[in-house]
């Protein structure tokens, strides 16, 4: 499993939804910058932790996937994705044969997605399955090596730069998994809203055309994500677990605070633990099924 790199939650993000926590004294005597990272430390580790509970990365990213496979009496390849979801167009590249003598699919135009994880390939015509006795496997069945790369997982990133209200556009840091047509949420505190990209949008181009303009001004570093609701809450969930302290005899930050901040909920139980429960439970839907 490949290295996760951004946290699925930005900071502002985190801030703006209803913990009570104070975020800035994380870092005894650190400064704002201090106290920026640590929190986006600790975003990070909760993000890692939902990739390992899900047993895949959630945000798009490249995958090289290498097997054997066996293709069916058809001339046709099933192949389970190792990452969801996985689209069609996210199909990058397919490559099959033996060790040292693999052929290239040039033309991906055939590939067929099921399910956003159940990929089919055509590599060539039916066995054989006249009359005639026939000893081994049928024509076309015997074990094929395989390469395959695509796209998995959803789109998680931040604005490159500042986007004025009523752009045609956005710039995002990372273009990976964006498609024509998709719908993305900007994550912005007080100017949350959803954008289309539009259909002239190449794949990999930072500069993202949308479909109309935006209905809010956003600055640089706001999310964009098409990554489900669920999966944010659930890392944001884990996050305030890992950064609950111990009772200090009823002094806190936020006295009006449900639970100040791991106050027992009941016999070998506490706030915490719970917060990590409805964190997997959100996480259950998005969990790796070989």
């Amino acid at each position: 499993m490949s290295q996760l790199v951004r946290p699925y939650v930005t900071n502002a993000e985190f801030r703006s939804s209803p913990t009570w926590l104070d975020t800035e004294n994380l870092v005894v005597g650190g400064d704002t910058v201090a106290q920026d990272a640590e929190l986006a430390n600790t975003l990070l580790k909760a993000s890692a932790w939902a990739t390992g509970v899900c047993n895949q990365r959630l945000d798009a990213h490249q995958v090289l996937e290498r097997m054997r496979v066996t293709p069916d009496q058809y001339g046709r390849v099933s192949i389970h994705a190792a990452v969801k979801p996985v689209r069609k167009e996210a199909v990058t590249a397919f490559s099959y044969g033996q060790p040292g003598s693999m052929t290239p699919l040039t033309d991906l135009s055939a590939v067929w997605v099921e399910d956003d994880v159940q990929i089919l390939v055509q590599l060539g015509g039916p066995g054989n399955f006249g009359p005639a006795l026939e000893f081994g496997p049928p024509r076309g069945q015997v074990e094929t090596f395989v390469q395959l790369g695509y796209v998995g997982g959803w789109t998680s990133t931040t604005l490159a730069g500042s986007s004025s209200s009523g752009a045609a556009s956005i710039t995002v840091a990372d273009p990976v998994g964006i498609y024509p047509g998709d719908v993305l949420r900007i994550w912005d505190p007080g100017d949350e809203e959803a954008v289309q990209v539009g259909p002239s949008y190449t794949p990999g181009n930072p500069t993202v055309p949308l479909v109309g303009a935006t209905g809010a001004a956003h600055g640089p570093g706001a999310g964009v994500s098409a990554m489900p609701a669920d999966v944010h809450q659930a890392v944001i969930c884990r996050a305030v677990s890992m950064l609950l302290r111990s009772e200090t005899g009823g002094a806190g930050d936020y006295l009006e605070a449900p639970y100040g901040p791991t106050a027992a909920t009941g016999p070998g139980r506490s706030k915490a633990m719970e917060l990590v429960a409805e964190a997997k439970h959100l996480l259950r839907p998005y969990r790796r099924v070989r």
